[in-house]
């Protein structure tokens, strides 16, 4: 998409405060409305590479949730004009056959000590699920907001933090999100590790993450760590899975595919993170069909 200059455009905090507040308000407009089309038109290009998913950016309404700015969606002097912008992109999704998901920050805590990164991260989620919900996405795990758990520690005092910080969040939120593994220093979360804290506790879905897994198995195979995960999604509802290879032995992300994802014998949606994204896509759609049989 970028070789076509077809991008997301963002804006900072700073950005907005340099102008008059009705100017800023004005560009913001602009830059949303831009947003959505350019989705529309994202859609459109998985569905020519015939891919089956699309995980949607953090920033398609920027600042919008930031506290500072005092900002209300419905009050944007441009209202009516990002409604259709958005029931552009609403449509041609509904018709596309994609499924769609979002992984916000990875400045997101539930675990924090300080009230105010809980209290931003929280509004941080609720504007990805108003994000989803303006686009009709089910409020389900059909769509799902995937976050890490980031904080290492005592895992019985981090599940009782983040336990607390979701009974902040509204159902919008709460029904949509899945927690992935990850390879921290001290390595706490891996997905034995969140299977055992927060689906057998809580019943929240665990995304398997192939590079952190392998990063950080606890002694877990990748098909036990698979299946475990596998099992923690609704049982009408395909898992979404992250696919991911790491330069040498870091946690750095290569450009393209060496090997295919193995799916050991279960239907599982994978979303490839590598860095040459939707090339790196087609080069794997390409290795996959020599591979049948």
């Amino acid at each position: 998409m970028h070789e076509q200059n077809i991008r997301f455009r963002m804006m900072t905090v700073t950005q907005f405060k340099r102008k008059p507040r009705s100017e800023a308000l004005q560009t913001l407009c602009e830059r949303i409305i831009t947003n959505f089309e350019t989705l529309k038109l994202t859609v459109q290009h998985c569905m020519s590479l015939q891919l089956q998913g699309l995980r949607i950016g953090s920033d398609l309404i920027p600042v919008i949730n930031h506290p500072d700015l005092n900002i209300n969606f419905e009050d944007l002097p441009r209202h009516a004009d990002i409604m259709h912008a958005i029931h552009e992109a609403k449509a041609v999704m509904s018709a596309s056959g994609l499924r769609f998901s979002a992984h916000p920050s990875e400045f997101i805590s539930l675990t924090s000590t300080n009230p105010a990164v809980i209290s931003n991260s929280i509004r941080d989620l609720v504007a990805h699920a108003l994000v989803f919900e303006l686009l009709g996405l089910p409020a389900s795990h059909e769509a799902p907001l995937n976050i890490h758990i980031r904080k290492d520690g005592d895992p019985e005092v981090i599940y009782a933090q983040v336990m607390h910080s979701l009974h902040m969040c509204p159902d919008a939120v709460r029904n949509r999100l899945v927690f992935e593994n990850n390879d921290n220093v001290q390595g706490v979360w891996s997905i034995k590790n969140l299977v055992h804290y927060f689906y057998n506790r809580a019943g929240i879905p665990i995304t398997y993450d192939t590079l952190h897994h392998a990063r950080l198995s606890h002694d877990w195979t990748a098909q036990q760590a698979f299946d475990a995960a596998y099992d923690t999604w609704p049982k009408d509802i395909m898992p979404i899975f992250h696919y991911s290879e790491g330069i040498g032995n870091t946690r750095k992300h290569a450009d393209y595919a060496a090997h295919l994802p193995a799916d050991h014998g279960r239907p599982v949606m994978w979303e490839v993170e590598l860095k040459a994204k939707d090339h790196a896509i087609v080069r794997m759609q390409q290795h996959w069909k020599e591979a049948m049989p």
